[in-house]
């Protein structure tokens, strides 16, 4: 998948994410319907039982070590951030589908990590010394720093009705 991201193919990666975590939810029980291309707050609606969850995925492929998000105008990362019932399905996209990773993690939660990541990235000076630039929109999780923290949200699809 060498470069997808850079031939344009970052809209079916995405695409991909969100059917596989839409497929994953229901193989589970769950009624689970994708949102239309690019809804304002959450790219699945799941509902089991009595409880309804907005899901958000980001999709990465195997080749990069970082999701990555873009600042909204007002300054937020997530638009109608909920402290409950709203999780963001990271997905670690491999050519084969058994090597696929699916990383379950409430969104405040993520939320707070990117914040936190920001923060010190533009306290820390840059190459030569440079500040880095507050005004940047792009927010990276890399997976090689969040390795750990990630592995108890690994496949955690349950903790989404707990």
């Amino acid at each position: 998948m060498a470069g997808r991201v850079k031939s344009g193919e970052g809209t079916l990666i995405g695409n991909a994410g969100e059917f596989y975590v839409g497929a994953e939810l229901l193989k589970r029980g769950v009624v689970a319907a994708l949102a239309p291309r690019n809804a304002p707050a959450f790219d699945i609606l799941a509902t089991k039982g009595k409880k309804t969850i907005r899901v958000r995925v980001k999709t990465k492929s195997a080749e990069y070590t970082d999701w990555q998000w873009m600042v909204k105008k007002d300054g937020q990362i997530f638009r109608d951030l909920g402290k409950k019932d709203d999780f963001s399905v990271l997905v670690n996209l491999t050519r084969e589908t058994r090597d696929l990773a699916f990383f379950v993690v409430p969104t405040s939660q993520l939320n707070d990590w990117l914040v936190d990541d920001f923060k010190n990235w533009v306290r820390t000076p840059g190459k030569k010394g440079r500040p880095h630039d507050p005004s940047n929109k792009k927010r990276n999780l890399g997976y090689p720093k969040y390795e750990n923290q990630l592995k108890r949200y690994l496949h955690s699809w349950d903790a989404m009705w707990d």
